[in-house]
């Protein structure tokens, strides 16, 4: 019987057994894909690290914290314009009021998206200065989005809504106005101190994590299909399959560090409690398109940053290093992200040329000046991208975190935010809590 378990090896997996790793205790990770990493997956495109998933590692973090530990590269993101996609148009700016005025709308509707942007902006300012009371950030976590863009008019509401939903992933009426702050406000703010760049891509952090982990801990093509109590033994039986066949593995613990939808499939009967704190965890697909081009000669998309894209089948482009990437051969390189957050998950994309074509057409809509100029193009589809932080999942988050027995449950899902950040500071807190069960 080994002592831990882990099911999934993405960043929450790998974190949990990184630091199990000086203790004593036999631990092992099962990872159904042929990598680690999960949704932290990077891709190389052009010769340049291009991230399908997670994008940035954010200050303050517990995965700001491991990237020092682990001596991982990072550039700041230091955006300087904000721009918007409208009725075949394109607007980049470095002043919101700049975007606002080039967009084709009315009069009245400039005026509105005007004052929400300003009213957003101070919103955040006073968020990120320390000025929010404790009452106000209550408020901002019980209150959706939608509820903040209801009387707006429709136009104006549209490109608010495809801009969260570009930043993060969710649909308005699913997000707390507190977590839209940091994925919506912190984009107009051109924030500069919240988001880091790791240079190798988001993948390095697991892979790094990985290279501190006894050889033979970490099993990939090996996918868990169920976890059930062992009622004799105090422990739990994991079924497995892969290349070796089927197989019955024991633990006195198990890290159940997979999608919080996942869960229930793979644990048959469990509590009430658990099952409804389980229910309010909604984590949408998203699709991703990554492209890298050639840029020389074109100094107008070198500052390019954060491009909302109203009424395509992607929301947003973001380009994770203004400025440019120069790569061995003295091109300039640009290297842009396309989130179809909207278009949620969709099977076989990443394999069908007809799809991604289309894409393609879209993004030229976008920037027609870079037909031609493009070096490489990845597409990437996931079921489940990363949990909302919806009001009803805060709110749930104390059983989503306690244990079943010696059942334990790590990951955005479980996190007081959501992606990586939440999952790496999950799996630090579960780890704790084996330690202290089993010291």
């Amino acid at each position: 019987m080994h002592d831990v378990i882990i099911v999934g090896g993405g960043a929450a997996g790998l974190a949990t057994a990184y630091h199990l790793r000086d203790t004593d205790l036999d631990v092992r990770v099962l990872e159904s894909g042929p990598d680690v990493g999960g949704r932290s997956r990077t891709v190389q495109l052009a010769g340049t690290p291009a991230n399908s998933g997670a994008m940035f590692v954010y200050r303050g973090t517990k995965t700001e914290e491991l990237v020092h530990e682990l001596g991982i590269r990072t550039v700041p993101f230091l955006p300087e314009t904000y721009g918007i996609h409208l009725n075949g148009q394109t607007v980049v700016a470095r002043a919101n009021e700049d975007v606002v005025a080039g967009l084709d709308l009315t009069e009245s509707g400039k005026t509105e998206l005007g004052k929400f942007i300003e009213a957003s902006l101070a919103e955040y300012r006073d968020y990120v200065g320390g000025v929010t009371s404790a009452g106000d950030l209550d408020r901002l976590s019980g209150e959706t989005v939608a509820e903040r863009i209801a009387d707006l008019q429709p136009g104006v509401r549209q490109i608010i809504t495809t801009a969260i939903r570009g930043g993060a992933v969710g649909d308005p009426a699913n997000l707390s106005a507190k977590y839209a702050m940091r994925y919506f406000a912190s984009y107009l703010a051109r924030e500069k101190n919240n988001r880091l760049f790791a240079v190798d891509g988001m993948q390095a952090i697991p892979r790094a994590l990985l290279r501190h982990l006894p050889t033979g801990s970490v099993h990939c093509n090996t996918r868990a299909t169920g976890v059930t109590l062992l009622e004799d033994q105090g422990g739990y039986r994991v079924s497995v399959t892969g290349a070796g066949g089927d197989q019955q593995l024991t633990a006195k613990h198990v890290v159940l560090a997979v999608p919080g939808p996942v869960v229930s499939g793979l644990v048959p009967g469990l509590p009430g409690w658990k099952q409804a704190a389980l229910a309010k965890v909604a984590s949408p697909g998203s699709t991703t398109l990554n492209i890298v081009a050639d840029i020389d000669g074109l100094p107008e998309f070198r500052d390019w940053a954060f491009i909302v894209t109203v009424g395509l089948p992607f929301d947003a482009i973001i380009n994770p290093v203004p400025g440019g990437v120069m790569d061995g051969a003295g091109r300039n390189l640009l290297q842009l992200t396309c989130y179809g957050n909207s278009s949620g998950y969709l099977p076989g994309f990443g394999d069908d040329r007809e799809r991604v074509a289309e894409w393609m057409e879209h993004f030229y809509a976008v920037a027609p000046r870079l037909r031609g100029r493009v070096l490489g193009v990845h597409a990437q589809t996931w079921q489940h991208c990363f949990a909302l932080l919806s009001p009803e999942r805060a709110a749930a988050l104390p059983d989503l975190q306690r244990p079943v027995g010696s059942l334990h449950f790590a990951g955005d899902y479980t996190s007081e935010t959501a992606g990586t950040h939440g999952a790496y500071a999950e799996a630090e807190r579960v780890a704790a809590q084996i330690r202290a069960e089993l010291a």
